[in-house]
């Protein structure tokens, strides 16, 4: 096997056909130059637009120097250090953002809110618990509901059971019986980070204040189970899921522009931190 496919099969180097972009998660900083051309190889041959790269503070002036951009951190990533985000666009549209004002304000009204108390319990009729591979079917056709596209084909069942079966921990509000929202942790163990993810709220339930306490679930949950760094990568130009990030004490730390297929097409997505440790650069 070559270096680049053990690094595939490893996950430190991820060709992501949905969404056309090349992920670097893992790498020698004496061989940066020959990733950047392997990984501007790959984005060739799947068409893919956007590279991005998990650095090192160290390395951060040398992949600069190859064109790339920091677009954000993500506090605690790996074991406790910080992964600095670095981004090269391959076109000139995927560099764009659709509505970067619009990005902007939401933000700003976030960011009014942030730490204000804690998560609320939930409203009366609905109950919290964690989800089954029983639930999966059910969960797809959730997912298929609120979003016309998604980063992965949660729409699937068996995508579902399978990321739950592998290191995808899911918790569900339910009413009268019926999923009305659902939320995750995607666990890195190697990493020892996770990121709260797959949100989704059926339109019959919306406005219900059901997030925050799932994701006060998930992070009592990723506690217990040692990992201490959490992070959350929300539609920037949607308020619902970066006021429920700042209002639980989450810490904005920059913008992933046209990052992935999400809602209705490529989307900027906001990177919000909350380490429950001491981080590191």
């Amino acid at each position: 096997m070559s270096d680049v496919a053990a690094m595939q099969a490893a996950g430190d180097l991820v060709v992501d056909h949905r969404n056309r972009r090349v992920k670097l998660h893992l790498y020698d900083s004496g061989r940066i130059g020959e990733m950047d051309a392997v990984m501007r190889r790959l984005a060739r041959e799947a068409e893919a637009t956007k590279l991005i790269v998990y650095g090192k503070k160290k390395d951060v002036p040398q992949w600069l120097s190859l064109g790339y951009r920091q677009e954000g951190t993500i506090d605690g990533f790996f074991r406790g250090e910080n992964a600095q985000m670095l981004s090269c666009f391959l076109t000139e549209e995927r560099a764009v953002s659709a509505a970067p004002q619009v990005a902007e304000d939401i933000l700003q009204l976030s960011l009014a809110k942030a730490g204000r108390g804690e998560a609320k319990p939930l409203p009366p009729g609905y109950s919290l618990r964690a989800a089954t591979p029983a639930d999966a079917d059910e969960l797809a056709r959730l997912y298929r509901l609120v979003f016309a596209t998604y980063p992965t084909p949660m729409d699937d069942p068996d995508y579902v059971r399978r990321t739950m079966s592998e290191s995808t921990y899911y918790v569900v509000a339910e009413h009268d019986g019926r999923i009305a929202c659902a939320a995750s942790a995607e666990v890195t163990e190697r990493f020892g980070s996770a990121e709260l993810t797959d949100c989704a709220t059926h339109p019959d339930h919306v406005g219900k204040g059901l997030l925050q306490p799932l994701f006060a679930a998930l992070e009592e949950k990723m506690e217990e189970m040692g990992i201490y760094y959490l992070y959350t990568l929300t539609r920037a130009q949607s308020p619902g899921m970066n006021v429920t990030a700042a209002k639980h004490g989450y810490r904005y730390r920059g913008r992933l522009i046209n990052n992935c297929t999400i809602f209705s097409g490529y989307e900027d997505m906001n990177i919000w931190v909350k380490p429950l440790r001491p981080t590191r650069e």
